[in-house]
């Protein structure tokens, strides 16, 4: 596992963190309220308020945030496992829209989870200083069209391996 990858889970499970609490919050808020005002314990009671008030309106979002975690946890594991090299490669394999996708990578370059990467107006992924083994994004396979890479010293296509060379390009 990659030091982004371990940034990402890191990050996943504090959002799973916060949904469970809110989600908790909300579901015990509601019985502090009736035992804090049955009793006359006012600080059980606000407290219970509180809980049930984010839980309400945190709950949902809480959630949905961590939902958008597994298309982000995909985008990193194709860029950084696949070695895809552009937004249409990776939403092509994930079988979703380039929007969603380009919105993804966004989010883990700024969120330090694609530490590294720079993603250029026509949607390529590349490493910012690229290192020898690194997968770096050459342009389109001539026979199927998906993004080359440079591996152990040879032009590549990621998707039907065709070794590439310059005068095909």
């Amino acid at each position: 596992m990659s030091n982004n990858q371990k940034r990402f889970k890191v990050k996943k499970q504090r959002a799973f963190g916060v949904a469970m609490f809110l989600t908790v919050g909300l579901i015990a808020g509601i019985p502090m309220i009736v035992l804090g005002a049955g009793n006359g314990i006012t600080a059980v009671m606000v407290i219970g308020i509180i809980l049930t008030v984010l839980g309400f309106y945190g709950t949902p979002v809480a959630w949905v945030q961590y939902s958008n975690q597994s298309l982000h946890g995909a985008v990193l594991a194709a860029i950084e496992d696949e070695g895809l090299g552009t937004v249409s490669a990776i939403a092509a394999h994930l079988g979703k829209n380039d929007k969603n996708v380009r919105a993804s990578v966004d989010y883990l370059i700024a969120q330090g989870c694609l530490k590294g990467y720079v993603l250029d107006a026509e949607g390529n992924i590349a490493r910012s200083a690229p290192k020898q083994g690194d997968y770096i994004d050459l342009g389109k396979c001539p026979n199927c069209n998906a993004p080359l890479v440079l591996r152990d010293g040879e032009i590549k296509c990621a998707y039907c391996g065709t070794v590439v060379r310059k005068k095909d390009m």
